[in-house]
């Protein structure tokens, strides 16, 4: 069977993981995929490097992408804000009567003219982007059967009322061109509730996201995790996006280290240059030059998660699952997250750390100190994350579920 896995992405981080991580666990070795994305991902060649079984990756023009939104199209002014400013501007305007008929008409052709069985579009959020809910659309018009399945990583959010006809219409569209629309969390489905076409659907399922077993990839590379000796380390792996939290880590970092002054914060993602002087100035301002260091995105997570005393997710926003907390549970590293969108329900009954209020930083400190306080306490936390990740958030559990829907 020849699979089509759908996307358009700009940030590496989560969205790769679930790639790399449902591709090397598909249960059918002899399905052939293809991943479809916009060439201008900057993670397509980490999913390249870290897939283990075949794939085929076809990556697309801006043209056929939204990349014009983003003031892509003129490369010399590119990093210009007025310009890319005047794109997005351009796009808000033009996305509805010009760009979603020629994504829908240049799709059409496109699955019509390759051989693909199935489609899965894999969206970040909802609606996200135009293209890739187009892209289920035009599966439907190019006469492909079964329906597409949507999937999507982030939670929903209501239309803005001057766009709203435009927008329950495509999401009509959506709910008849799908066989089913998968979220990662049952948080994430619920927000769907901000749109009206998808009230009561039956198509609507949830999966939690899953994970290779990351002990099992360190046993075959022991290299890579002789990297980090330091254990005395707070890790955060996330985006430089400003709904990921990182003032507020920082202002609960600033009243840790007032008992613990050697502790360290390493924070590894890919952002924006813009997005990343935001955050060293904050830690210029709060004197935390000597506590945090501010990294460039890392493909290779096991040997930070190995070496790191405690994983903070600090997210103030859209984080409807939090990918990196179940890489954490796999590694017994203790979490202290906040009560965002879905991350409640990811560490529901797990007893593997602390869920504490977006809005409060220090009782965000307090969780870190606790841990810190009590090597024994972070063990056994340590240890509950390791049970409940072998039990809900192994890779070829979700793999499979996804197998099913998209062969039924």
């Amino acid at each position: 069977m020849k699979i089509c896995l759908f996307t358009e992405n700009y940030y590496k981080g989560g969205l790769d993981t679930f790639l790399i991580n449902l591709i090397n666990a598909w249960p059918e070795p002899n399905d052939q995929i293809t991943l479809v994305c916009n060439q201008t991902h900057a993670g397509l060649d980490t999913i390249s490097k870290m897939t283990k079984r075949p794939l085929n990756i076809k990556g697309y023009h801006r043209l056929f992408s939204s990349s014009l939104s983003r003031g892509y199209g003129i490369t010399n002014l590119k990093g210009s804000f007025l310009v890319r400013a005047s794109f997005a501007f351009a796009h808000r305007l033009l996305q509805y009567p010009i760009l979603f008929p020629w994504y829908i008409l240049t799709l059409t052709f496109f699955f019509r003219s390759n051989d693909y069985d199935r489609l899965m579009v894999v969206n970040g959020g909802y609606p996200a982007s135009l293209l890739c809910r187009s892209a289920l659309i035009a599966w439907r018009l190019s006469g492909k059967q079964p329906l597409g399945v949507m999937n999507f990583h982030n939670s929903s959010t209501h239309p803005p009322w001057y766009f709203k006809f435009f927008e329950n219409l495509i999401d009509r569209l959506v709910i008849a061109s799908a066989s089913h629309v998968v979220a990662v969390s049952r948080n994430c489905l619920e927000s769907l509730n901000n749109r009206r076409a998808f009230r009561g659907s039956p198509k609507l399922l949830y999966i939690y996201n899953g994970i290779q077993d990351p002990l099992e990839i360190l046993k075959n590379n022991p290299e890579d995790n002789n990297k980090f000796h330091d254990k005395d380390y707070c890790l955060m792996l996330s985006t430089y996006e400003e709904r990921k939290g990182h003032k507020y880590l920082l202002q609960a970092l600033h009243a840790v280290t007032l008992k613990f002054p050697n502790l360290h914060l390493k924070i590894y993602g890919y952002g924006l240059p813009q997005e990343k002087k935001q955050i060293a100035d904050e830690v210029a301002r709060l004197k935390l030059e000597n506590n945090v260091t501010l990294n460039d995105f890392a493909p290779m997570t096991g040997p930070l998660l190995s070496n790191a005393s405690i994983l903070v997710v600090p997210s103030q926003a859209y984080e409807s699952f939090g990918l990196t907390i179940i890489e954490a549970m796999a590694f017994s590293l203790p979490i202290v997250a906040t009560d965002v969108g879905g991350i409640p329900e990811v560490l529901k009954d797990s007893n593997a750390g602390y869920v504490c209020s977006r809005s409060n930083p220090l009782e965000f400190a307090d969780a870190i100190e606790t841990i810190l306080q009590s090597p024994g306490h972070a063990r056994e936390l340590g240890r509950n994350g390791r049970k409940t990740f072998e039990r809900r958030f192994m890779a070829v559990t979700m793999a499979e579920h996804y197998a099913t829907i998209l062969k039924n």
